[in-house]
């Protein structure tokens, strides 16, 4: 690999001089950022409640304070025991030809919609027979019958918050974090790697477990694809869009009610 190729991040594999992680190091990496960043949403929805903010601003706070700040310092630290910078832990920049983005952006994205609209049949049973010992405002971050319960106010604010938040800082961090980082450090165990990682990163959703196995099915083939492709932008692609179609979701369905 020449120089050149290095500074514009073409690495067609990934390098063997890429240390991989022991399982427990794998475990606390993937699932403490998780356990964090849950600690500051329970910590903050009360806080939030007596501003006049629906429970979801707690939630998105919490990763804009606590899970994305963790997550950078991890790859801060890591960088610095490597004596590199960040962009330099991420082996994981191989070109994808135009062609290539065209089909798999979109089948990666259909797919997802698919994986996460399928456990919906599936998903309120889980709620009640599971989870119902959890609080309203945990499960139901947003409650439909209870939107016109907070002003027009704090809905704007927190809906520009949660595409800047949701739609695109936490997915760009996430991405880095557990592809571009983790993933390449696990590339002992083959095949199985992408599905122990976005397994892992299903668990680390301790905000919402009853969607592990909605993750596994709807985020999968992207992890498989990022895997398979060698590319981090690919994840981060998928993940933005998703979120964000999400998030206008949401928007449309608020912006209608207040």
């Amino acid at each position: 690999m020449s120089t050149a190729d290095i500074a514009i991040g073409t690495a067609v594999t990934t390098p063997a001089r890429v240390r991989q992680l022991s399982i427990p190091a794998l475990l606390m990496l993937h699932l403490v950022p998780g356990a964090l960043m849950t600690a500051g949403f329970v910590l903050l929805a009360p806080l939030a409640e007596t501003l006049g903010f629906p429970p979801i601003t707690a939630l998105l706070v919490a990763i804009a304070v606590v899970l994305v700040p963790t997550e950078l310092a991890i790859l801060a630290l890591a960088a610095r025991a490597e004596g590199g910078s960040i962009g330099a832990l991420i082996p994981y920049r191989s070109p994808i030809a135009a062609r290539s983005w065209a089909w798999l952006l979109p089948t990666l994205i259909a797919v997802a919609f698919l994986g996460f609209g399928l456990h919906q049949a599936i998903e309120p049973a889980l709620i009640e027979q599971f989870f119902g010992w959890l609080p309203e405002w945990y499960v139901s971050p947003i409650v439909v019958d209870q939107i016109g319960s907070y002003g027009a106010t704090p809905w704007l604010v927190t809906l520009v918050a949660y595409f800047l938040i949701n739609g695109l800082l936490g997915p760009i961090v996430e991405e880095v974090y557990f592809r571009g980082y983790l993933l390449p450090r696990m590339d002992r165990f083959g095949r199985w790697a992408p599905l122990i990682n976005v397994g892992l990163f299903s668990l680390y959703h301790f905000w919402s477990p009853w969607q592990i196995v909605a993750r596994i099915l709807g985020f999968g083939p992207t992890v498989y694809a990022v895997w398979w492709k060698r590319n981090v932008w690919l994840g981060m692609a998928v993940h933005c869009t998703l979120n964000s179609l999400g998030v206008l979701l949401v928007a449309a369905m608020v912006l209608g009610r207040i």
